[in-house]
């Protein structure tokens, strides 16, 4: 019995870190999605660009930017966050298109907790 203690904590501990590998997310820059070539799942923070919100026909409409780079976002849905019009920092999770450099959100977030939508 005690040949498979090891075997079994080996396993446990590898098993763990794999999930942990699995699920932790890792934010990209702005400037990062250049590189990024093929439609794919993207979690982005950026300072939303001055000037840019509007809503319209059920969609809210952004641009995030770093300074160097900027990315429009469509978010289905109303948010109301203080500090989208407020030129503050987000975090946009979504779809992003490098074809028209754009991001399908699913969840965006203030770096306010009590502004922040989670879908």
């Amino acid at each position: 019995m005690n040949k498979f203690v090891p075997v079994l904590t080996l396993t446990l501990a590898f098993g763990l870190i794999g999930f942990l590998m699995l699920n932790s997310t890792s934010y990209l820059s702005v400037s990062d999605l250049r590189d990024v070539k093929d439609v794919r799942s993207v979690v982005v923070m950026g300072n939303v660009t001055k000037g840019s919100v509007h809503f319209e026909n059920g969609n809210l409409y952004f641009k995030i930017n770093d300074g160097m780079y900027e990315v429009n976002v469509v978010y289905h849905g109303y948010v109301n966050l203080d500090n989208v019009s407020g030129y503050g920092t987000v975090v946009v999770e979504g779809i992003y298109y490098p074809e028209n450099n754009s991001i399908l959100a699913k969840r965006v977030e203030s770096s306010c907790p009590s502004k922040k939508e989670l879908k």
